[in-house]
């Protein structure tokens, strides 16, 4: 793992990079529909930061599954 630092990073760091993922992204999604939407845009919220979450945890999954694989 000393050739490849980024997996390293992935690995030590996943859970908490794929929540603030999450969180970046509802957020984003939530200020984009902000202007169309209005307040109704907050119900998204639950939905988005589920999704997003679970796609970010999906990655740094994969990454753990190929590096055992390849360690």
């Amino acid at each position: 793992m000393d050739r490849f630092p980024a997996l390293r990073l992935i690995l030590r760091f996943g859970r908490a990079g794929a929540a603030i993922v999450a969180l970046i992204v509802t957020a984003l999604v939530v200020a984009i529909s902000w202007s169309h939407m209005g307040w109704f845009s907050l119900v998204l919220i639950p939905f988005v930061l589920a999704f997003s979450y679970y796609m970010a945890k999906s990655y740094v999954e994969i990454v753990q599954i190929i590096t055992e694989m390849v360690h």
